[in-house]
């Protein structure tokens, strides 16, 4: 009970601190290694991406004949008809054309 003779002392509270809105952070390709797929036999390997601002578009240059990328999704997908080991070039691109590379081998072996 306050009787006059104290200075009531204020509670101190709290300012929320606002969350920031997270960004979508620097477009990355993850680089998925040494690939390895048989002659004229299913092959498929996703190559992924994290960041940039969506939506995303894959592009290689260099697969075998046979293979083709969904540039929608980062599959590649066929059945590669050339054997050997090939250097497999692949960019992700987002909507403000930031890019991200990697590089992978790929070897088709006969069987």
């Amino acid at each position: 009970m306050f009787d006059g003779s104290t200075t009531p002392t204020p509670t101190p509270t709290s300012t929320p601190t606002p969350t920031p809105t997270p960004s979508p952070g620097d477009l990355k390709l993850a680089n998925p290694g040494p690939q390895t797929c048989k002659f004229n036999q299913p092959c498929t390997i996703q190559l992924t991406a994290t960041g940039g601002k969506p939506a995303l578009h894959y592009t290689t240059t260099a697969l075998p004949y046979g293979l083709t990328i969904d540039p929608n999704t980062g599959r590649i997908t066929g059945k590669p008809w050339s054997n050997g080991t090939t250097q497999i070039n692949a960019t992700a691109t987002d909507t403000t054309h930031t890019t991200a590379t990697t590089t992978f081998p790929l070897t088709v072996n006969w069987f």
